[in-house]
């Protein structure tokens, strides 16, 4: 006979003879009960569940946003390891796809929940980023950045933990702008324009000021000027030189030698007049804080992944706007690819090679990055002993 196991699949079991053992409500069924099949069961047309093996207990550690920043991780030690990453993608010593997601646009057309699974065979790190992008949140005083983390062990696949990703995201991003920049740079690059003064904004100009030591003056711009006002307030214990609030796009962008716009992409702000020669840009939105002359004006175009950003190009180019305005991913098409940003770090491709060379960088994002980051925030938790356990399995 045939009895279908808990998960679907059929067994083959012998007939019962007639000296096998009754259960006590015996009415001339089978079932499986206390590990051996019994005739007669009259609970047999319920879920069949064989006795589980004796297994080791599984615990997975939990740190939340308040065990996050009780880490205090600094921006050395984050960009330490996000180059890692960054060298493993140069290497080819990973694994990870274009992110996949849903889009639940109700509230703004660019919404998005993401998976972004990662392996890094030299770090031996693997995990799943699960991440939230709604613009509007700021409207019920929620985070714009949303989702947790899973970090794996790679032996058994167990997860090891789970963590808040807003504010990894946060790390995760500035630390590859400021890569990106700092291979990009001029040298002596002494005036860094921020457009885009929130929480990455913020997060950049600590970052970006760090890898870039030559950097004396800082440019903000942002629509909200409490949002300038604030950075520059706590701007101040970590850069020791000007910070100059401004009040329209030009005043900040033009002329400076390095350039971040932090922004929601909504509006095209570069513009070719504005990034002088020798200049580096580096945009989070894509390339939509860009206009597309700008955009097409660097002679060296750099990204963090090409299969990333080509699949962000091609399902960016029907994407409309709410009030229905074209918004492509990169305004004119994605140009034309020098390197990555791993190659910049490993010296497989040239970085700067003279200083009227205009340099744009337009990281998407990638998962090696921030499964690196969940490693070193793992790590750091344990010699903390931050967060909670709880049972699994």
């Amino acid at each position: 006979m045939q009895i279908v196991a808990p998960f679907g699949e059929a067994q083959d079991l012998p007939l019962l003879s007639s000296q096998s053992q009754l259960c006590p409500d015996s009415n001339g069924g089978h079932c499986f009960a206390g590990g051996r099949i019994w005739h007669g069961c009259p609970a047999r047309k319920q879920p069949l569940h064989p006795p589980q093996p004796t297994m080791q207990p599984i615990e997975v550690l939990l740190l939340s946003r308040a065990d996050i920043l009780a880490l205090e991780l600094t921006p050395k030690a984050v960009v330490d390891v996000v180059t890692l990453a960054l060298r493993e993608h140069a290497a080819g010593t990973y694994e990870m796809h274009p992110k996949i997601g849903v889009h639940p646009i109700g509230t703004d057309p660019a919404n998005f929940i993401h998976a972004m699974p990662a392996y890094l065979r030299q770090l031996g790190a693997c995990g799943l980023k699960w991440v939230a992008g709604f613009a509007k949140n700021y409207q019920r005083d929620l985070p714009n950045v949303t989702g947790v983390q899973v970090y794996n062990d790679t032996a058994t696949g167990i997860p090891l933990a789970i963590m808040d990703c807003g504010y990894l995201t946060g790390l995760r991003t500035a630390a590859v702008s400021a890569i990106a920049a700092r291979e990009g740079a001029r040298r002596g690059a002494e005036t860094l324009a921020l457009a885009g003064c929130g929480f990455e904004g913020t997060m950049h100009l600590r970052f970006i000021t760090h890898e870039i030591p030559t950097i004396r003056q800082v440019r903000l711009r942002d629509i909200r000027p409490e949002a300038m006002t604030a950075l520059k307030a706590t701007a101040g214990s970590y850069f020791a030189g000007d910070i100059e609030l401004c009040p329209d796009n030009g005043s900040c962008l033009n002329g400076a030698d390095v350039i971040s716009t932090c922004t929601n992409g909504d509006e095209q702000l570069v513009r070719p007049e504005w990034f002088k020669p020798g200049a580096m840009a580096v945009g989070i939105e894509g390339g939509c804080a860009f206009t597309a002359e700008a955009l097409h004006s660097a002679d060296k175009f750099i990204v963090d992944d090409i299969p990333l950003a080509e699949y962000f190009d091609k399902i960016g180019r029907d994407r409309l706007t709410e009030d229905g305005r074209p918004d492509p991913e990169f305004p004119g098409g994605m140009p034309r690819v020098h390197a990555t940003i791993g190659e910049l770090v490993t010296g497989k491709k040239p970085r700067r090679e003279n200083d009227h060379e205009r340099i744009i960088a337009i990281p998407i994002g990638m998962a090696i990055c921030d499964i690196a980051l969940a490693h070193l925030a793992y790590q750091t938790a344990l010699q903390k002993k931050l967060g909670q356990r709880f049972r699994l399995v």
